[in-house]
This record gives structure tokens, sequence and C-alpha cells, in this order.
């Protein structure tokens, strides 16, 4: 793979150009890195709203009809619904992980096989999630792991 920078005050705006043979899964992964960059999601902090970052999300999860967006320092509410942000951020490595929530894979730490086939997930912050049996295949076959 070659990588061209060409930085000039006449570029209006920041432009991506990827040259491939074809659609490969490099070209894939390099496509859904680009779009990860400026992707921001609404969430609120008591009456504030902020634009937070989808990479600094750890995970998503619905408690009661709310919707609660978890990173390493705070805790955000966000009136997205579970299944709207998991059509935003499939492509960003977001994964259902139970009905109630939503897991980023960049995110986890280790694995470890639970009761009844579920997956204890650590994640960096060392905060543990459990995959439901329903999704444990689907983790598995997105980390690459048996």
């Amino acid at each position: 793979m070659k990588i061209e920078i060409d930085i000039d005050d006449r570029h209006q705006d920041l432009k991506v150009k990827i040259e491939a043979p074809g659609m490969t899964p490099e070209v894939e992964k390099i496509v859904s890195l680009m779009r990860m960059v400026d992707m921001q999601i609404a969430v609120r902090k008591g009456d504030e709203t902020i634009l937070l970052d989808a990479n600094r999300i750890l995970y998503v999860e619905s408690v009661e009809r709310n919707t609660f967006v978890y990173t390493t320092e705070e805790v955000y509410e966000s009136d997205l619904r579970l299944y709207e942000f998991e059509q935003q951020l499939s492509d960003r490595n977001f994964i259902r992980v139970s009905k109630q929530g939503l897991l980023n894979l960049k995110k986890v730490k280790s694995l470890r096989a639970d009761v009844n086939r579920k997956i204890r997930v650590t994640l960096q912050n060392g905060e543990q999630i459990i995959v439901s049996r329903m999704y444990a295949d689907e983790l598995r076959k997105r980390l690459g792991v048996r």
C-alpha cells in the first residue's frame, strides 16, 4: 500500500482518494476507518447537550426505555433508541451483544466463556459486560476467536 499526502494552500477541503484494483477487505477497512474520523453522537449530561466522538464510546445500553452511553470518564443519556445507534454505528466496530446493549469492539480487552454459552467481556477500563448466547457467535466471528 502506498500513501501520498499533498499539502497545499490551494486545496479548499480535505479529500481522501483510494485507488485499488477492486473492493478488497483492506479497502473496506480503510473506508470504515475514514468514516469513523468525524462520527459524533449527540448525548446529554444533565441539561447540557454534548457532541461525543463515537470512538470514545465503550458501550450503549437501554434500560427501561432510556438509552445510556458509557465512556471511560462519563455516562450520558441519549434520545436515540438502541436500534438507531446500531444502524449508525454498525460499520464502526460496534456490535449488538444483548437485547439491551451494543459494544465497541475496539474497547475489548479480554473475553472469557461464561455459563450457558454466554461470554464475559472485560473492557479496557476494567468494566465487564455479559454477551448473551444469541450474540456470542457473532462476537467471536468479528473478533476472530473460537
